[in-house]
């Protein structure tokens, strides 16, 4: 963290000018690589035959891939998208690096809750409802779209 710190904040100066930019471009940085892993390996294992038959069939590359691979890969594409909402909305650290002037309204929900815990003392009055709202929504969405994550792992049990 302190090599992307030092350069990105001292010499490029991105983190005082564009904080919220920034930290989009690091989250991007940081999360295509396993989202790239992840669909390499998916597509790898699907079948060229599929593919063959659409061509057959008159598809053009552009429609094989958004009628016949892009639905096969929903499921995977919804586990990256959760994977990444968890991993965006509860991380602590790099916010805490790149938004250190940004001031209460502009921090994140983990950042902005801990406001309610000093040093010598801690508001649990407050802490804990600010704790249950910025979990809620993060589960909310979990449990929407648990299904397909479950039809991911069946679908790749059985290839």
């Amino acid at each position: 963290m302190i090599p992307l710190v030092s350069i990105y904040g001292s010499e490029l100066g991105l983190i005082q000018s564009y904080p919220h930019t920034t930290l989009i471009f690091m989250y991007i940085g940081f999360g295509a690589p396993l989202a790239i892993f992840i669909y390499h390996g998916f597509i790898k294992s699907i079948p060229l035959e599929l593919e063959e038959a659409a061509l057959i069939d008159g598809c053009n590359k552009r429609q094989m891939f958004f009628k016949i691979i892009f639905p096969i890969l929903k499921p995977t594409t919804v586990t990256i998208a959760i994977l990444d909402i968890l991993w965006i909305w509860n991380d602590f650290l790099l916010p805490s690096l790149i938004l250190q002037n940004g001031g209460p309204k502009g921090f994140t929900l983990p950042l902005a809750i801990r406001i309610f815990q000093g040093t010598f003392s801690s508001d649990y009055e407050m802490f804990l409802p600010a704790v249950l709202l910025v979990i809620l929504p993060i589960l909310f969405v979990y449990l929407f779209l648990q299904r397909f994550v479950i039809d991911g792992v069946i679908q790749g049990s059985i290839k």
